[in-house]
């Protein structure tokens, strides 16, 4: 079902609602794979305050995703944060709210957020639909592997 949803560059006063739904998308990602303390050592105050900073310095690139208003997606892209990085551009999140799963918004997103450059990412071994996602978008493990803050083993994904 393709959703006509309005992909654009997030705004500083995008910020709050930019990490509303983040937060958001986090719950209904990985309820089966983070703990309760993991949520609630999340502050939403600290991760906008956080998000209009990035947005307002340029640093990276955030993009969202908004249907009759309402933010139901988000991207963010920069330069790749590993030593050993296969591409120069790294895709640090895409989530889009799960009433949105299968719209076409996920791959808008990474299309706003790549540009169709050579790109990497990492996935939780364990989300095989975020996995799915990937690969039917020309995304291939690379063998590198990392464990996340609170013991998820990690996976990275190329798109050269």
């Amino acid at each position: 079902m393709e959703v006509a949803a309005t992909i654009r560059p997030a705004l500083p006063e995008d910020a709050e609602a930019f990490s509303a739904c983040h937060y958001a998308c986090w719950q209904e990602a990985y309820s089966e794979l983070w703990d309760s303390d993991r949520f609630d050592q999340l502050d939403p105050a600290e991760l906008a305050k956080v998000r209009r900073e990035e947005i307002e310095t340029g640093e990276f690139g955030h993009w969202l995703a908004e249907v009759d208003g309402e933010i139901v997606g988000i991207a963010m892209s920069g330069p790749a944060t590993d030593a050993d990085g296969p591409t120069e551009l790294e895709l640090y999140a895409i989530y889009v709210r799960e009433a949105f799963y299968g719209s076409g918004i996920a791959t808008r997103l990474l299309d706003a957020a790549a540009d169709g450059d050579p790109v990497s990412l990492w996935v939780y071994r364990d989300n095989a639909r975020a996995s799915a996602f990937y690969i039917r978008r020309g995304f291939m493990p690379d063998g590198a592997e990392r464990v996340d803050p609170s013991g998820i083993l990690e996976l990275r994904f190329v798109r050269r």
